[in-house]
Order: structure tokens, then sequence, then C-alpha cells
């Protein structure tokens, strides 16, 4: 599994103790990396043999690798105003295209309840207060689904929202590219 914008690695060594069969590739800056090879170094030397530490830009093409279970994005877009997302999402294209057809883009992040859905009011507000925070701290924001549909179809029209895991603060997208 390719980690990408994956910090210091904690999300994938916490998978690998999880899944002993998988091996992951995290990607971030090497300021990040540096901080994740400090704390592998520390670990398992089963585990930490399954952990590769590697630079990458994600705003930058995503090199074609054979073999890759899924790409997983973790608390990555919410940073992000839409045409950033969609540059992240285009750099991911050449990767999804180099892997086997249904190889998922796993990502991890919110998806707002559309307005009067039947979320509890305390927990539409805190997401809602969470998306205000967003556009004034960074220029970004939180997504309802439609809008993650949205901004999947801006990247390339290719990639298709399969299934969205869980709602509100912890849902996982699984996303793949028709071939």
């Amino acid at each position: 599994m390719v980690d990408v914008g994956g910090g210091s690695g904690h999300v994938s060594m916490a998978l690998a103790r999880r899944f002993p069969h998988l091996s992951f590739r995290v990607q971030d800056s090497e300021k990040m990396l540096d901080e994740g090879r400090r704390v592998l170094s520390k670990e398992d030397q089963a585990l930490a043999s399954r952990i590769e530490m590697q630079q990458h830009d994600f705003f930058q093409p995503q090199q074609p690798v054979n073999a890759v279970a899924a790409f997983f994005l973790r608390h990555v877009f919410h940073n992000w105003a839409d045409a950033d997302s969609i540059a992240i999402l285009r750099a991911l294209v050449p990767g999804l295209e180099a892997s086997p057809a249904g190889t998922p883009m796993l990502i991890s992040d919110r998806v707002l309840p559309c307005l009067g859905d039947g979320t509890p009011l305390h927990e539409e507000r805190a997401m809602r207060r969470q998306d205000i925070m967003m556009l004034v701290g960074l220029g970004a924001k939180e997504r309802t689904r439609a809008e993650w549909e949205g901004l999947f179809q801006a990247a390339d029209e290719r990639l298709e929202l399969k299934k969205v895991h869980g709602q509100g603060q912890s849902a996982l997208l699984e996303v793949v590219l028709r071939k």
C-alpha cells in the first residue's frame, strides 16, 4: 500500500502491525520521513522491513509501480481548496493507470452530512465549525458526498466513488479509476 502524504508513517506502522502480510510505502516530505525513520528504527526489524519511506510531493505525478494494493490518503484533502485537491488527485492518476484495474484509492477524511439528514445536531455543528475553521485558516473546506464526487469528476472523469464507509468525522471513501 502506498501511504500518500503519510507523515511520519504512524498509520502505516499501525496497519503493518495489524496486517503482517502487507508492505507499505510512506510518501511525504523529507522532514516528516526523518521523524518516521527515527521511530521505525526502534521497531521490530520484521515490521520495519515492510515499511519503506519515500520522499514525494503529492502535487507531482505518482510514479507507476507494479503490485500496489491501494493508494491511501488520510486527512489530506480537508487541508486544501478544491483547485489544489484536484491537482493532488490528478497527480495520483498515473499510479492508478499503471495499477491493476480496480486498485482503490482509499481516502480517510470527513464527509459532511447533508442538511437535515438526521445527524445529531451537536455532531453536525461540530463538523460545520471545523469546516469554517478550515476555510478561514487554510482556504480549504470539508465536503459532502456530492462535493467529493464533483471533486473526483473535475480531476478525471474516470474516477468513480464506489463506496463511502462510515460517515461524518470518520469516513473512508473508496475510489477507483475506470479503465
